[in-house]
């Protein structure tokens, strides 16, 4: 067990600190295989479409009926009679290389014990990272992430290679918001952190670290005291109950070694960029993207009785509200200027508290930016770069480009919030329609109202008649479709169907000096999506882009008052 590292902070070195991250996060992004399924094209669509569904993968753990001995083995009767996953898939979503070897895995519990063990087919079994708390993924890797409160903080991060070397961290945030993790072996103030208790079993089929045979596959086995994971949730409930839910994705770090070296000798020169396979689609190149992570669920029967056979209604879709019939698309909401409260973000008050702005009279889009709108700004301005191959996608967008290079949209699909757009093409496109993208203070005045209400509609909870969230729906929905969520000056969507984009980058508030230089520099964005648990709904929340192109992304404009 380590010492708890209570050192003060030193703020320039925690700048220093911040920028290794994002080095960190850009080298596991810009290295990653993003290559297209050869041939594959989305599917042509005739007369109004409606999108097909999407939920993260989903896995019920049911209990033990022996006791496990964590060896790698896999050979107790609960495991064998557990489940398997479905085989992890390309981390980001359909239309990518499919993986061209099979990981798949399964999950028990018990009252003392949470357990976990995957299965990798490898021809080629390489490692050489020895130490603990070390980068595996420089190795091939499988990594393991767990968030118990479904609130993308505190959450863990486990990674593992075929030599049975573990790193273990706890992420008190996400990286895009300045999150520092524990136990970062390039971070200087990040604190020393372990799973106590945690057991870890490697079982190789092959020869290690030499490539001029054929492997067959490796598989681990992990064991996690409910004690020490129970420390990381931030709600008082027992974790180790029946019907416990948390998300929990699995991630594996594919190197193409070159078959042809040996010895190694370098062991930077890994083949080229790596692949990321899930066992639930991201929906953005990120595996820090908590919200995206599949869901887990506990069961109080073993494995040996009957087979849950509701699955699939533990987390089944609701109908959304029917669209508005006549939207009043391009309008906007005057805001009266003065001065207003902004925060505290109760996530995260130490750098985001509570302070005081004045702003000016300005305008506010009451309706997200549609495809529709987004096609005509295309059009006008004729410039491929605003344009990403997934909008194709009718299930997640809808804007088809035909072979003169004109822009359309999915039939049905006009009304529907834009996604996969950058920065760039949200700035583009405010400048081309006469406006802009609000700052953040705007953003949240907005939102929250005079009063400064917990959400765009008040103080009630949330739920899926007000806001379109945690995957009810399975995708987005026609803007101003919640009557119900609207603000009291009529702006809809504020909450839920796409995160939308904010003029500037995340940093901590700026009446809080030591808040202020942890920078995380990624751009900032406000609201929850269709995937966003309830828990970061609130008006006050902050978040920032986890990524390029992604489905949940979009956003609206604001202008000056004349």
């Amino acid at each position: 067990m380590r010492n708890r590292d209570c050192r003060c902070i030193d703020p320039w070195a925690l700048i220093v600190s911040l920028i290794i991250v994002l080095l960190f996060m850009a080298e596991s992004v810009s290295a990653g295989n993003f290559d297209r399924e050869p041939g594959y094209t989305y599917p042509a669509t005739s007369g109004p479409y409606a999108p097909k569904p999407f939920k993260p993968q989903q896995y019920m753990v049911c209990r033990t009926v022996d006791t496990i001995t964590v060896d790698g083995k896999m050979n107790e009767t609960s495991w064998k009679n557990a489940e398997w996953t479905n085989l992890f898939g390309h981390i980001y979503k359909k239309g990518y290389k499919k993986p061209f070897l099979a990981t798949r895995a399964k999950m028990l519990w018990d009252d003392t014990n949470f357990y976990a063990a995957v299965e990798l087919e490898e021809p080629n079994l390489m490692g050489h990272v020895i130490d603990n708390d070390a980068e595996i993924y420089d190795d091939n890797d499988i990594e393991m992430f767990i968030d118990f409160d479904s609130d993308s903080q505190n959450y863990i991060e486990l990674e593992f290679n075929c030599l049975g070397t573990v790193w273990d961290m706890l992420l008190p945030k996400e990286y895009n918001r300045g999150g520092i993790p524990f136990s970062h072996p390039k971070i200087p103030q990040s604190r020393p952190w372990d799973l106590e208790g945690m057991r870890v079993a490697v079982k190789v089929d092959g020869s290690l670290n030499y490539p001029h045979d054929t492997d067959s596959s490796w598989t681990i086995e992990i064991s996690m005291p409910w004690e020490s994971l129970q420390k990381t949730s931030r709600t008082e409930q027992k974790l180790n109950r029946n019907g416990s839910y948390f998300r929990v994705n699995f991630s594996r770090v594919q190197h193409p070694w070159p078959k042809d070296v040996w010895p190694v000798e370098d062991w930077k020169n890994r083949g080229g960029p790596c692949w990321d396979w899930t066992w639930s689609p991201n929906l953005v190149y990120n595996m820090h993207s908590c919200e995206s992570w599949g869901r887990v669920i506990l069961l109080d029967h073993t494995v040996l009785e009957s087979p849950y056979s509701n699955k699939e209604t533990a987390f089944s879709f609701v109908d959304p509200p029917p669209p508005p019939k006549k939207p009043r698309l391009g309008s906007m909401v005057k805001i009266k200027g003065g001065t207003y409260l902004i925060g505290p973000d109760y996530s995260d008050p130490d750098a985001s508290p509570q302070g005081e702005v004045t702003v000016d009279d300005y305008y506010i889009d009451r309706y997200e930016v549609t495809i529709g709108g987004y096609v005509n700004f295309l059009n006008a301005v004729r410039d491929d770069k605003y344009y990403e191959e997934d909008m194709a996608d009718p299930d997640m967008c809808g804007i088809v480009k035909d072979n003169d290079g004109k822009y359309s949209a999915v039939s049905g699909k006009e009304l529907y919030p834009i996604v996969f757009v950058s920065i760039e093409g949200a700035l583009a496109y405010a400048q081309w329609a006469g406006k802009r993208l609000p700052t953040e203070y705007e953003w949240e005045i907005a939102a929250g109202g005079n009063n400064g209400h917990r959400y765009p509609w008040g103080n009630e909870s949330p739920d899926p008649g007000r806001v379109n969230y945690n995957y009810y729906t399975g995708h987005t929905t026609p803007v101003g479709s919640f009557e119900k969520g609207k603000t009291p000056e009529g702006i809809y969507d504020m909450a839920g169907n796409v995160w939308e984009l904010i003029d500037g980058k995340w940093s901590g508030y700026p009446w809080n000096e030591q808040a202020q230089k942890s920078l995380a520099n990624a751009q900032l964005m406000r609201g929850g999506s269709w995937v966003t648990s309830g828990e970061n709904l609130d008006t006050t929340y902050r978040d920032a882009v986890k990524g390029q192109w992604s489905a949940m992304v979009g956003f609206r404009c604001a202008k000056d008052a004349d």
